[in-house]
């Protein structure tokens, strides 16, 4: 069970900066959306024992999901039942799925209600799957303005508490130790599609370009691909390190060198093109991304496996 009132020493009390968020600036939903997850549960379950709501214990999930019971008014003569939940650290926001997950596992108790925490926030279409399947929906700027609402010596007691230490840094859900930054170098690129008309001035490098049909568009620098495939308009200079399609209906102008062109029925090509033969410099800059892994020495089951990616 996560104690929502764990001691300064406990929480590692300390006022220097942690995770680049000066925490003498106070409460904001910036600073709750970057809270490690243990600490975003530990708040969300001080702020409901404030409101005089009686816990139950927390359980952990290895995704860094969260879920508790409490009961709300549990003194009066009607008190409910309700079911929180945190989103998983890689969701963080919510989406209709997220919001539906949750709703099934709401239904396995009886008379109960859900109330869901996505400090990300919610997308519009999350946030109407929520009041169909009546979940209530709390994010950052609804956790700032319940911590808020509470008198200023215990607004201030959580904050202090809430942000002692490094509390951006996520830890492992199975050994709760802190996680550590990991970076590698990866080749992957993103794939584009182009729907909107238009002029595009920067120097487009992707694993695969879409043009959408209706769509009218102008590169203004050489554009590189490792395929290319054209249902719209698309002028400019184009490099293609594998085919390049023209559906029925689009077309392209410039010049093109590519290792295939396969031109569909009403598709037309308006320019110069030339084949690709032998081989050909990848033209794909390693790029470094990075993501929280478990640093536990222990080697715990299912350690391992804890991987976060990073919400920045």
């Amino acid at each position: 069970m996560l104690d929502p009132f764990v001691t300064l020493e406990e929480a590692g009390f300390s006022l220097r900066r942690s995770g680049g968020v000066n925490r003498l600036d106070g409460w904001s939903p910036e600073l709750i959306a970057g809270l490690d997850w243990a600490r975003m549960s530990e708040l969300a379950r001080a702020i409901a024992a404030e409101a005089g709501c009686e816990l139950a214990g927390s359980r952990v999930m290895p995704d860094g999901a969260v879920l508790f019971g409490m009961l709300e008014a549990p003194k009066s003569a009607k008190p409910r039942r309700a079911m929180v939940k945190i989103a998983p650290w890689n969701e963080w926001g919510a989406t209709p799925e997220t919001v539906q997950r949750f709703a099934q596992e709401v239904r396995t108790a009886r008379d109960t209600r859900g109330i869901l925490i996505a400090p990300s926030g919610f997308s519009p279409a999350a946030l109407r799957t929520a009041q169909e399947l009546r979940i209530e929906a709390v994010d950052a700027a609804g956790l700032e303005a319940a911590v808020r609402a509470l008198p200023g010596d215990k607004s201030d007691f959580l904050f202090v508490i809430t942000t002692a230490g490094d509390f951006s840094t996520p830890s492992c859900p199975v050994c709760l130790k802190k996680l550590r930054r990991i970076e590698q170098e990866t080749l992957e690129l993103p794939s584009r599609t182009i729907d909107t008309d238009g002029l595009i001035a920067d120097f487009v490098v992707c694993d695969s370009l879409e043009v959408a049909a209706g769509c009218e568009v102008t590169f203004l620098q050489e554009v590189r691909a490792r395929s290319i495939t054209v249902s719209g308009h698309a002028s400019g200079d184009f490099v293609c390190e594998g085919p390049v399609t023209l559906e029925p209906g689009g077309t392209l102008s410039g010049t093109v060198a590519a290792r295939s062109l396969v031109v569909r029925d009403g598709g037309e090509l308006l320019g110069q093109f030339r084949i690709l033969e032998g081989e050909l410099g990848s033209f794909v800059k390693p790029s470094v991304r990075w993501h929280w892994r478990c640093a536990g020495t222990e080697g715990q089951a299912g350690c391992a496996g804890v991987i976060f990616e990073s919400h920045q």
